[in-house]
């Protein structure tokens, strides 16, 4: 690495996936992945402004992964909607702030969040350096 080579990046502006455009579920926060910054480990970040009533079909990951929920007002861990995680074959529901830790290999999904009286911050990330699903038909994508 040259002397003038900066060893840190900041973006500092959004890079929109395919899913986001037009959506009126969902505004854009954050996204990085090895596509965004070589190497870097995949993190994802959006406000969730009405009901998801079905979120991504059912599968998993070759890295761990994790999903978090976070109340819009700084005042209170209640997230004003009920969010509903389906992992392993359970089915987990929160009206809080929340972590959802998925080690590699366990299916998860469909998620839904549900009664949204304001927007949620809702994020994802893991050590992978690019985001892709696993299905059950053993094929990989992004979205």
């Amino acid at each position: 690495m040259s002397e003038n080579q900066k060893k840190y990046t900041l973006i500092d502006g959004l890079t929109l996936q395919p899913h986001d455009i037009g959506s009126k579920r969902i505004v854009r926060a954050a996204w990085l992945d090895d596509e965004e910054v070589p190497g870097a480990p995949y993190f994802d970040a959006v406000w969730v402004v009405d009901d998801i009533p079905e979120g991504p079909e059912e599968h998993s990951h070759d890295f761990e992964e994790y999903l978090g929920f976070m109340s819009g007002d700084p005042s209170t861990y209640d997230l004003g909607c009920t969010v509903e995680f389906e992992v392993d074959g359970d089915v987990i529901r929160s009206t809080k702030n929340c972590i959802l830790y998925v080690p590699a290999g366990v299916k998860h999904c469909p998620f839904r969040v549900l009664n949204v009286t304001r927007p949620v911050l809702m994020y994802s990330g893991g050590p992978n350096v690019n985001y892709q699903r696993k299905y059950e038909d053993g094929t990989y994508r992004k979205n």
